[in-house]
């Protein structure tokens, strides 16, 4: 029944080759995490939108409450997530691949929460806006770390959480 192959011998005969640690399966995400994912969606979109067209006073509004709403949902969920991921990560690539999403986020949300502040100054009565260069740099970093944070953000769920051909 060998044809043609050789039989080992010796001690390898008796021993199955190591095996490579097995990495967690990917698994589904979670309610929460969808909510995340249109949600951050929406602010891409959104945001592309006024990138693109101007300030249109609706669709700002939309994205700075959805922003704030996404940032209330995904603060606590990142505190557990964070130190959870770190521990689990066996893969040198996806845990590169972590800080440089959270780098991308938090410039996002950074930039996002300053931006806001005359917006929401403005509701409490108060007229205050940054000098021009401090807005469109703060702008520019917004736009760019969205692009990096949805592009990091689609590789990390095609990694761990999207499962294809299942």
């Amino acid at each position: 029944p060998n044809q043609g192959l050789t039989q080992m011998k010796g001690p390898a005969a008796s021993h199955p080759a190591p095996s490579a640690p097995s990495l967690p399966r990917p698994r589904r995400g979670t309610l929460r995490s969808a909510v995340h994912s249109i949600a951050f969606a929406a602010l891409f979109v959104s945001g592309l939108d006024l990138w693109l067209s101007g300030q249109q006073r609706l669709v700002l509004w939309a994205h700075v409450l959805i922003g704030l709403g996404l940032l209330i949902g995904l603060g606590p969920w990142l505190v557990r997530h964070i130190p959870l991921g770190l521990r689990q990560s066996r893969r040198r690539a996806f845990t590169n691949l972590f800080w440089l999403l959270l780098a991308c986020w938090l410039a996002l949300i950074g930039t996002g929460l300053i931006m806001a502040v005359p917006g929401i100054l403005w509701l409490a009565g108060v007229v205050w806006f940054p000098q021009r260069p401090v807005t469109e740099a703060l702008s520019l970093v917004h736009f760019w770390a969205s692009w990096l944070a949805i592009g990091r953000l689609i590789l990390h769920l095609t990694m761990r959480h999207w499962v294809w051909g299942r």
